[in-house]
Formats: structure tokens, C-alpha cells, sequence
């Protein structure tokens, strides 16, 4: 009887324990170990390039990749708080994961083969151009309009080798953040400020002395950063992007994050539709 009701009270307390602990999402592949057994995920983000990440009111990250990585943290733990977020830099984004800090880059991570070396990638989950923004009263109309000229970068960009090999004397200053550069170009320290088009596009709307110049460059697809040699936490994110796709997610964050109707259209043929082909 009395080892009964020992049984009987193990396995109460056993379910009770389940009922508190948040369930990852079903059908998913496992997660490594380490992160299973740290109960929570670091996911490096961007704070200064919307609509993918920015600062919020509140001092917090938000965005279209921000709620990407919240949504990892349901997946991997039952719970958005799972998802432990820190705001990179695009030059710090890949010393931060192979240093250990964070496990996941999900911060406009562009997938070229020099970084390929260096990290693995997940499954591509958007697509875009990158755009050059430039003062209302600028003469460029169009990309070799640039050739000479100073334009403005963040540091780490992925667009620097593009304009190098394509734009002849185009010269390059870059800056730490995205409010750098726009800070400068208003100053008149460079001709233009070339980013990713959902960012350039944005930034457009929200201030109406710049203009975008239309023509596109470097076409270009973002994954996830993951470090070398973590198949299962390959596996798992390649999981959570294929759910989200499925799910609708990117119709409702872009809805959300954009209010331009263009922007929003643009953005959302990135995430749902296919490249082009190169």
C-alpha cells in the first residue's frame, strides 16, 4: 500500500511539473542539449533597422525578425520569453556567435560565400535588393550617377564588395549604426546612404526630404546565423522557418511593422515568394 501510494504521488507530481513546463511546438526536430538543458535560446538581433529591428518605446527590440525570434522561443520552450535577444551590430554579428554570446543570428544577415566560411546558414527566408537613399535635391538618378562620389555604409555591410566591383571610384564611409548614416547624409557627408531595400524604403517614408533612388543593387537572401558544426540547431531552425512560413506569420508581421502599402507589398513578395533568378 504504502509504496502505491508513493507511485500514485510521483507520478501526480510528475504531472503537475508538465503542466508548468512550456511544450515545444509539435513535429518539431529536437534541440541540442546545451540549449535544452539552459531553458532558453540568445538570439542576436538588430536595433536600428526597421522593419526588421529597431528600439521600441520601451527600450526594447522590435520588428519583422524580432518577432521572428520570439517565435523560436514558443517553438523551442512554449514561451516568447525563451528567446533571450541582444542587439547587434552588423560588424559584431558573427564574432558575437562564434564568441559564444549569442547562438543565433537573426539581424539582416545577408548569405554570401565569404561568411559561408565562417558560419553555416539556415534555410533563406527572405529576399531583396539592397537601395541607395539620397537628399531630395541630389542630382544621382541612378546607381552610376555614385561613380566618385562618397556614400555612406554601416560597417560590415554586405553591399561594400558590390559597389567596389560595379560603381568606378566610389568611395565609402562607414558608420556604426543605421542613425549614423542618416544622421550624415543630412549632414552632407556623403552623397547617399546605401542599406537593405525593406530599410531604405522605410526610412524613405518616415523622412520626406530623402528620396530613393529606384535602381536596385547587390540582390541578395538572409538566412539565420548558426556556428559551425550544430546540425541540430540546423535542423530545428529550419523547422521553425518552414512553420512560420506555413503558419502566415510574415502576412501578419509585415501588416503590423509596415504601414507604407508599397513597402509592405514589396517586403512581403521577399519573404513569401522566391528569388529571382541571379
Amino acid at each position: 500500500m504504502t509504496r502505491l501510494l508513493g507511485t500514485l504521488m510521483s507520478a501526480a507530481f510528475a504531472t503537475v511539473l508538465l503542466a508548468q513546463t512550456p511544450a515545444m511546438a509539435d513535429g518539431m526536430p529536437p534541440l541540442p542539449a546545451k540549449i535544452k538543458a539552459a531553458g532558453v535560446i540568445h538570439i542576436g538581433v538588430k536595433c536600428d533597422s526597421p522593419p526588421f529591428g529597431s528600439t521600441g518605446p520601451d527600450g526594447k527590440p522590435v520588428g519583422i525578425e524580432v518577432d521572428m525570434a520570439k517565435q523560436i522561443g514558443v517553438f523551442a520552450f512554449g514561451s516568447a520569453d525563451k528567446a533571450d535577444l541582444s542587439c547587434v551590430t552588423s560588424e559584431a554579428r558573427i564574432p558575437s556567435l562564434n564568441g559564444g554570446k549569442i547562438d543565433l543570428i537573426l539581424a539582416t544577415l545577408g548569405r554570401f560565400p565569404a561568411r559561408e566560411q565562417v558560419i553555416d546558414f539556415s534555410t533563406d527566408y527572405f529576399w531583396g535588393t539592397s537601395n541607395v537613399i539620397v537628399p531630395k535635391a541630389s542630382p544621382a538618378k541612378k546607381l552610376t550617377d555614385l561613380a566618385g562620389k562618397t556614400v555612406l555604409i554601416v560597417k560590415g555591410g554586405s553591399q561594400i564588395k558590390w559597389l567596389k566591383d560595379n560603381i568606378p571610384d566610389i568611395q565609402m564611409m562607414q558608420l556604426n549604426t543605421t542613425a549614423d548614416g542618416v544622421q550624415a547624409l543630412i549632414q552632407g557627408r556623403g552623397e547617399g546612404f546605401v542599406g537593405d531595400g525593406g530599410l531604405i524604403w522605410t526610412l524613405a517614408s518616415n523622412y520626406p526630404d530623402l528620396r530613393v533612388i529606384e535602381e536596385g543593387l547587390d540582390l541578395g537572401v538572409n538566412g539565420i546565423g548558426i556556428r559551425k558544426g550544430e546540425p541540430e540547431l540546423k535542423a530545428f531552425v529550419d523547422a521553425a522557418l518552414a512553420k512560420l512560413k506555413a503558419d502566415g506569420f510574415y502576412e501578419k508581421a509585415t501588416a503590423k511593422y509596415i504601414d507604407n502599402e508599397l513597402v509592405r507589398r514589396e517586403m512581403l513578395k521577399g519573404f513569401v515568394t522566391p528569388p529571382p533568378a541571379r
